[in-house]
């Protein structure tokens, strides 16, 4: 997984690739916004369904960026194995925020 810092930069990339926010953190004052290129090779044999992964990775953030950490969790394990994997260890490691 490719990690990019910079939103205009993530959004130029999202033209043609998948392109899907992480997390925002404040750094010395400032904030950070973190995405991930997922590498289309990651993806290819689910390229039909896409469009309904990318939706509930947006929906599993907004849950977690309201503390639903029921709906966080459920939207977690939906997403666990999807884009072939890539971003398991992230949805890992938020789930076991919400746990600890």
């Amino acid at each position: 997984m490719h990690i990019i810092f910079n939103r205009e930069a993530a959004e130029e990339l999202g033209k043609k690739f998948t392109v899907l926010e992480l997390e925002t953190f404040e750094v010395d004052g400032k904030i950070l916004e973190c995405f991930c290129v997922v590498p289309a090779e990651r993806v290819l044999n689910d390229m039909h369904n896409l469009p309904e992964y990318v939706e509930l990775h947006r929906t599993f953030l907004d849950f977690y960026r309201q503390n639903d950490n029921e709906r966080t969790l459920h939207y977690g394990r939906l997403l666990m194995g999807k884009f072939g994997g890539e971003l398991d260890s992230f949805y890992e490691i938020l789930m076991d925020r919400i746990k600890t």
